[in-house]
């Protein structure tokens, strides 16, 4: 009886310490609640290419679960995982479709197949939200990631930079009485003086967020976005 328990306490204990990771196929690492975003839907340019890697010394089974779509019903959304390809994805369900989930070895990774693809440009409005995350099948208490792909063909290089950095698009950074973001991340927001006070906080749910701005001094502000997975980054703006 001892050895059958210690076995299961060491399976537990196995199973709880599996960690996996999330990179690109150049080996970028994706960050837990990163957001991707994409103005084309021409291959290459809006291929998100993925490596699932299991960084414990335990075999690890993972899957795909498609958390929410937004403005999207999916169709012609391309997502390959586990020698299975997809042309369409539907929220709620997980991935792989055909198999209960793909077992990647200790120190391992996931194939080269892995990727999501936006096909259809669709029509207004935008952007076109895709959240995913990244699950370890049957073993509760091993780590999640969590991915957005958003395509929008509206999108600058620089908002596109910036939603990778922040989760949240600033839509002009020298603002008057308010200020206007597009929030992809339900983040908190800070705001410091250029004297490093803070003079302002407030949660920021997802979509477009109005900032009363119009009692702020003129002068040069930092914004502090921290989303719910303890991710942080920092913009300036001018009060004109």
């Amino acid at each position: 009886m001892k050895k059958v328990l210690f076995f299961g306490l060491f399976l537990v204990a196995g199973l709880s310490q599996a960690q996996i990771a999330v990179t690109r196929h150049n080996n970028t690492p994706i960050a837990n609640g990163q957001v991707l975003a994409f103005n084309t839907i021409d291959y290459p340019q809006a291929e998100l290419d993925f490596y699932v890697k299991n960084l414990s010394s335990s075999p690890v089974n993972v899957r795909i679960n498609c958390m929410t779509l937004t403005n999207s019903d999916g169709i012609g959304f391309e997502l390959c995982f586990a020698n299975e390809c997809l042309s369409d994805v539907e929220e709620g369900n997980n991935y792989p479709v055909n198999l209960p989930y793909l077992t990647i070895p200790a120190g391992g990774q996931s194939g080269n197949d892995g990727h999501f693809l936006n096909t259809v440009a669709g029509v207004a409005p935008y952007p076109k939200d895709y959240a995913f995350r990244f699950f370890q099948a049957g073993n509760p208490t091993g780590n999640t990631v969590d991915v957005t792909y958003r395509y929008d063909p509206g999108l600058s290089t620089a908002d596109i930079q910036q939603l990778q950095e922040t989760g949240v698009l600033i839509k002009a950074t020298t603002i008057s009485n308010e200020l206007t973001l597009d929030v992809l991340k339900a983040s908190t927001l800070q705001v410091f003086d250029f004297n490093g006070k803070l003079i302002a906080q407030q949660n920021l749910p997802y979509g477009i967020q109005i900032v009363d701005t119009a009692s702020w001094n003129a002068g040069v502000y930092i914004l502090q976005f921290t989303d719910a997975y303890g991710n942080t980054s920092s913009k300036k703006v001018i009060k004109g």
